[in-house]
């Protein structure tokens, strides 16, 4: 295998932030510090912003104090917070150039999506393609378009809804390719699925979806791979699944055909993935090293400000005053071209250039890079890596600095992620 099976980076275009129009000229001129913060956000990190944001608010005028505020709740998990702010400031007679109203649209529909309100996503896009197409460049309208699509499967679908019936504590069981997967039951029927934080959305094959009676919903939609490659989707509806004794209704899949998850060299199979939306929803799991996965009653406390973010349905560690995506389906970190631009002095002078493999569902790619030794500083602790993958040029839906894995996560005895905090907590 390369890199990982990165065939779990189905990145929708309806989850990207992208950069801000020139302002209109009818506009308030943003102030300086804004310029600083919201350069800070397009480049997800949100972390950063929301220090100097915390120190310098009083600062901004009240719209872009607002409009900072609609963004970072929604970064740090609070879209109902979030859609305050956005209303105030969609509602309000305030000045903000078009390019920030687009933004607001944007991340309003995202709050619907982390709400399972389908029909509010639904909505708001419809705005944002009517009202705001001047702004958008043709290959944004056709990824919204492509978006429509699945709120429009969607809208009428009632909202996913968990219930934890107490403690769990499960074991996964790794397949042939080093994964960690739960059973995953319907009536009577179970099988094994991968437990993925880096899946945006949970996905499932055709003949999996159709043993577990799930509802296929004809969609057309195209997804994209790690590798800058599509492939065709449909979406599917569980009206309920149970993992140990936790109820999942209503859980949206992305479905696959089975040979996307399909790796025959190996003779191995995908059956499903639990992504983002169903693990965020458990509000706090605990991952231990010898491959417990624990939900626990009670919530861990975690004193400071968070290390946790999401951009769109991906979560982000802070670490060492970088933003990372965080995958616990990975089996190794790989580092991304703001890492080298960031430390390429001391790159060029140690390491030569080399190609760097990766992918999964829908091929692989091979691109210059480097294999270089790197030490994280995490929890107060040295983490020491070796022959870690680094890109040294920008890919495809890229985000940060890079892609934490397993050979992080398996240096700890155990993992805390905690979806209503927002902190990740290495033991």
């Amino acid at each position: 295998m390369t890199q990982r099976l990165h065939f779990l980076k189905v990145c929708f275009a309806l989850l990207l932030l992208f950069p801000g129009k020139p302002w209109p000229a009818s506009a308030q001129t943003p102030p300086a510090r804004f310029g600083e913060i919201y350069g800070l956000i397009k480049e997800k990190n949100f972390f950063k912003a929301r220090n100097i944001f915390n120190t310098d608010s009083a600062q901004l005028p009240t719209a872009y104090r607002c409009f900072v505020d609609a963004v970072l709740q929604n970064a740090f998990n609070k879209p109902a917070a979030s859609d305050r702010k956005i209303n105030i400031l969609l509602t309000g007679n305030y000045a903000l150039p078009d390019s920030l109203l687009l933004k607001l649209y944007r991340i309003k529909e995202d709050n619907a999506v982390k709400q399972y309100d389908y029909a509010s996503a639904y909505t708001t896009l419809s705005t944002v393609l009517t009202n705001f197409q001047p702004l958008l460049t043709p290959e944004e309208i056709k990824d919204m378009q492509n978006s429509l699509k699945i709120w429009t499967a969607l809208r009428d679908q009632p909202r996913q809804k968990v219930t934890i019936g107490g403690y769990n504590e499960l074991k996964m069981q790794k397949d042939k390719a080093g994964l960690k997967n739960l059973p995953v039951t319907t009536g009577n029927d179970t099988l094994p699925f991968i437990f993925d934080t880096g899946a945006n959305i949970s996905t499932i094959t055709e003949s999996t979806a159709k043993r577990m009676r799930m509802k296929i919903i004809p969609a057309a939609i195209e997804v994209s791979t790690i590798t800058g490659n599509t492939v065709k989707a449909e979406l599917a509806v569980c009206s309920k699944f149970r993992l140990g004794n936790i109820d999942i209704e209503n859980a949206v899949f992305l479905v696959l055909k089975d040979k996307e998850l399909s790796f025959p060299q190996i003779g191995y199979q995908i059956h499903g993935i639990l992504g983002f939306p169903v693990i965020e929803a458990l509000r706090e799991v605990q991952l231990t090293i010898d491959d417990y996965l624990i939900i626990p009653l009670k919530e861990t406390a975690m004193p400071g400000a968070s290390n946790l973010a999401i951009d769109g349905l991906t979560p982000l560690i802070y670490i060492d005053d970088m933003n990372f995506t965080f995958d616990t389906g990975a089996d190794h970190t790989i580092l991304y071209a703001a890492f080298y631009r960031q430390h390429k002095a001391r790159i060029d002078k140690s390491y030569k250039l080399t190609k760097v493999s990766f992918g999964g569902a829908g091929g692989h790619t091979v691109l210059p890079g480097f294999k270089i030794k790197h030490t994280f500083t995490i929890n107060g602790r040295s983490v020491p890596l070796t022959d870690i993958s680094l890109l040294r040029d920008n890919i495809s839906n890229e985000t940060g600095y890079g892609n934490i894995g397993q050979d992080v996560i398996k240096q700890f005895g155990k993992m805390t992620i905690n979806f209503d905090q927002m902190f990740i907590k290495l033991d």
